[in-house]
């Protein structure tokens, strides 16, 4: 009997308890309503409220007016409170670029979401079938998910300050259909089910149908088995995986950093959940991930180009010396830096940039400095006969680059910063000091081959960087 095998699920899954106030999702179809009228049957022996939800998408027109008045019909008959809502659809998802499965998914939860609220619900009860497993399942492995996307529905998740649960997730859509004739309960069929535009409908009405007759009649049955059994051993990699991340992980400002040795040392399969669990935690979901995410980030760990990747979300992950940070933050190396414009230097002279907390003096010297003695790395001498009468200062651009001293060729400031293990909130604020367009010093960090002292060098300027 289809209420003890519900029963059974309530109470193995645990996913009610006495005392709870259920928002039943009901969008007039058999799923929701045989949902809506087991958990009625039960409401006594669980010592529950119900409280019914709908939400109307506005993509049929009068057909799903109908279908909104049903539902509230259907509540008043059982007695119950109903909250019932119209939002259009395809103006959400043209706004915000989605496919219409994607913001009609996004729009209900939502809305289920501000109905708890408002009832002060406990629970959220959607009417997910085993059937609706096994069609995820197919979906996720169609896009090349992995064991964790393949252990499709949970029987309960947290949407915010709820639970969501799923009771009928071991009940076939047969199933249904047979209580629903058994207890002559009406329900609504929703036509755009039968379309195959849609991607779960292909799978539900094209795919499976091919796979039940020539492979496997049970196809849906050992599909959902698969997610069940992948659920567990997600479940348990994914708390290892958070232990692991917490062990090996700093949050700073909102970033998430940790040491790149300390996260190769554990195996490549926690490594991707624990990608996964960051991603997760700046983001708010896993949507858009891919694997080819997980190799962009691989390429940045094992050494290779590039050393900064876009993830979903506006995230960013960036290598920076031993470590890797994942920011939201705009990281970026700006056309016009942080200064507005470009600070001048008179030769002699000097100027403060308040911007940038720092002072740049430019001096003349009559003898030739004693580089055997320690330097300073904040000041620095120069070939003075190859200065213009100003200089310019400024911070970082795209495509910056000298030749550091002692050496043959261009290097781009990027990767100096990189090599001399500049933090990345320091390197968009590090003075870069010009003469003739060419860059001639980074301030405390390193200067350009092509100014430096020569033995017939007549003039010497001294240039030297402090805190303002």
């Amino acid at each position: 009997m289809i209420r003890l095998k519900v029963r059974k699920t309530i109470e193995t899954k645990s996913l009610l308890k006495d005392g709870d106030r259920v928002l039943a999702c009901v969008s007039g179809g058999p799923d929701s309503m045989a949902l809506l009228h087991i958990l009625a049957e039960l409401r006594r022996q669980y010592d529950i409220e119900i409280f019914i939800a709908h939400l109307n998408h506005m993509l049929r027109g009068m057909a799903a007016d109908k279908d909104a008045d049903f539902v509230k019909k259907s509540a008043g008959d059982l007695g119950l409170v109903s909250v019932i809502e119209k939002i259009d659809v395809k103006k959400i998802a043209k706004a915000k670029k989605l496919s219409i499965e994607e913001a009609a998914r996004e729009a209900r939860y939502d809305f289920y979401r501000r109905a708890a609220e408002k009832l002060n619900i406990t629970k959220i009860a959607t009417g997910h079938t085993l059937d609706d497993q096994a069609e995820t399942v197919l979906m996720r492995f169609l896009k090349g998910a992995g064991s964790l996307g393949l252990s499709g529905i949970p029987y309960k998740r947290k949407l915010g300050d709820f639970w969501v649960v799923r009771p009928l997730l071991d009940i076939t859509r047969k199933e249904i259909e047979r209580y629903l004739k058994k207890n002559r309960i009406h329900s609504k069929i929703d036509a755009s089910n039968l379309e195959t535009v849609y991607f779960r409908n292909k799978i539900r009405n094209v795919l499976i149908p091919i796979l039940e007759k020539d492979f496997n009649p049970n196809i849906k049955e050992t599909l959902s088995s698969i997610a069940s059994t992948l659920t567990e051993e997600s479940s348990y990699l994914s708390s290892l995986a958070a232990k692991k991340l917490k062990r090996i992980s700093r949050l700073i400002n909102g970033d998430m950093e940790f040491g790149i040795k300390d996260f190769r040392r554990e195996h490549v399969a926690l490594q991707r959940i624990i990608l996964r669990h960051i991603i997760a935690g700046l983001k708010g979901d896993l949507k858009s991930v891919t694997y080819k995410h997980w190799q962009c980030v691989e390429s940045i760990l094992k050494g290779t180009e590039p050393k900064r990747v876009n993830l979903p979300g506006g995230i960013k992950a960036v290598k920076n010396g031993g470590k890797i940070i994942f920011t939201t933050k705009h990281c970026h190396q700006p056309d016009a830096g942080i200064l507005g414009k470009e600070a001048i230097l008179k030769v002699p002279g000097e100027v403060v940039i308040p911007e940038l907390g720092v002072r740049i003096k430019a001096e003349i010297v009559k003898s030739h400095p004693d580089f055997t003695k320690k330097k300073d790395k904040n000041i620095e001498y120069v070939n003075g006969d190859l200065m213009k009468k100003c200089l310019k200062i400024r911070t970082r651009r795209r495509g910056d680059r000298l030749i550091p001293l002692g050496m043959g060729g261009y290097k781009k400031i990027q990767d100096i910063f990189v090599d001399e293990k500049v933090p990345l909130k320091r390197r968009d604020r590090m003075p870069i000091v010009l003469s003739g367009g060419k860059i001639l010093w980074v301030a405390g960090l390193k200067m350009s081959d092509e100014f430096k002292i020569k033995g017939d060098t007549k003039r010497i300027l001294k240039l030297s960087a402090t805190k303002s």
